[in-house]
């Protein structure tokens, strides 16, 4: 039965073709698409039994187009053309409008925010919009260029690239309970003051370890008054400053206040997590120089901040 006028091959065999006919063989052609050359004949011998007629004639080494292949090249060749140059005026038009980077909220507040006009001065040209999610934005949908995200690194499908590889893990506190009826002087001392924890989720369980803290400091046993229960990280580290109880943190996102003076790390006790901060962006044929300047800047501001906290 032949098939209806309307119905169109597959888009990957009309690939396949035009590079092997611009070529004249099917494992140029394969290199070009990333694929097998296998993979390449596959895919034409489909479009072939697609279109019930022969569009290459197969000699060792080399193939050449038949009457019916030659036919298909131009108005192919103009239509892949035409589909470059649609892409690329939207990827132009996408770098004339603001670079939109998803950020896990404590990042961006505790390390992107502060330090973001240095981009903006660097690259006047380059408008910035920030959104703020704990969830993963995938940018190869919506309007997002770049994020940057808390975890393994483990994204399928998308280029990560790693600013932080291992957090380290820190007690902080506001320096007020240092001192008071029960000042916190040794680690015995938590007995009478609130571990402040993080509520059950997945994305904070090693971060948040207080069972691991406490190992770390040599005791089997959680030692406290109370706890004290926050869904985000951002909200631990303010109610810690305001004196309502002790946090666990990575010491990037609490080194300006450290340095401030409004938190302290009243015990030399540390652990490190396997998780990091990573930027995620999409895979993608052309690249935007909003990206990479944001990226480049990126690496070289979370440079700082590491070693700021290395000679902390």
């Amino acid at each position: 039965m032949n098939k209806p006028l309307t119905a169109l091959p597959s888009l990957n065999a009309l690939r396949a073709f035009e590079a092997a006919a611009r070529h004249q063989s099917f494992k140029a052609a394969a290199a070009e698409l990333h694929v097998t050359a296998s993979a390449v004949g596959h895919l034409i011998a489909d479009l072939e039994a697609h279109f019930g007629c022969q569009l290459f004639v197969r000699r060792h080494r080399r193939v050449t187009l038949t009457a019916a292949g030659e036919s298909l090249v131009p108005g192919l060749r103009a239509a892949f053309d035409q589909l470059r140059e649609t892409v690329r005026a939207f990827q132009r038009s996408r770098q004339e409008g603001p670079l939109v980077v998803s950020v896990d909220p404590t990042y961006g507040a505790r390390c992107l925010i502060p330090r973001l006009e240095r981009f903006r001065s660097r690259h006047p040209d380059i408008a910035v919009r920030i959104d703020p999610t704990p969830e993963l934005a995938d940018p190869r949908d919506g309007d997002v260029d770049l994020c940057i995200r808390y975890g393994l690194g483990d994204y399928p499908g998308l280029i990560v690239e790693t600013l932080v590889r291992h957090e380290r893990i820190v007690a902080v506190c506001s320096p007020d309970l240092l001192t008071g009826d029960k000042p916190l002087r040794t680690v015995d001392d938590l007995r009478f003051h609130t571990l402040i924890d993080r509520a059950p989720n997945q994305y904070y369980e090693e971060r948040a370890s207080w069972q691991r803290w406490f190992k770390a400091a040599g005791l089997d046993e959680i030692l406290c008054r109370t706890h004290f229960e926050v869904p985000w990280e951002d909200y631990a580290i303010i109610s810690a400053v305001q004196g309502q109880g002790i946090t666990l943190a990575s010491d990037i996102l609490v080194a300006e206040d450290l340095s401030a003076g409004r938190l302290v790390e009243p015990f030399d006790v540390r652990y490190t997590v396997e998780r990091g901060y990573h930027l995620i962006t999409a895979p993608g044929d052309a690249p935007d120089r909003r990206i990479e300047a944001f990226k480049a800047w990126m690496f070289e501001t979370q440079a700082e901040m590491s070693e700021s906290c290395e000679s902390a």
